[in-house]
């Protein structure tokens, strides 16, 4: 599986994984929607919209540090 990783894998291949993954994402009509889907939810693990959990916990961040600057709440 591309989007997902197996038990005990190394990082030399999620690395490999995760670049082909995002590839797949980077074409993909509904990236968009499919990352807003993971932010929305507490997606732990995958790739999700092009962005893995490390990147997306970020990005959950940005958005909240935006939302919150701009006096809303975040998603």
């Amino acid at each position: 599986m591309l989007f997902f990783g197996p038990d005990g894998e190394r990082q030399p291949e999620r690395d490999v994984r995760e670049r082909k993954a995002k590839a797949i994402c980077a074409q993909c009509p509904v990236r968009a929607e499919c990352l807003d889907y993971a932010l929305s939810r507490p997606e732990k693990y995958g790739t999700w919209g092009g962005l893995n959990e490390d990147e997306r916990a970020s990005e959950r961040r940005r958005r909240m540090r935006r939302a919150a600057s701009a006096g809303i709440s975040a998603a």
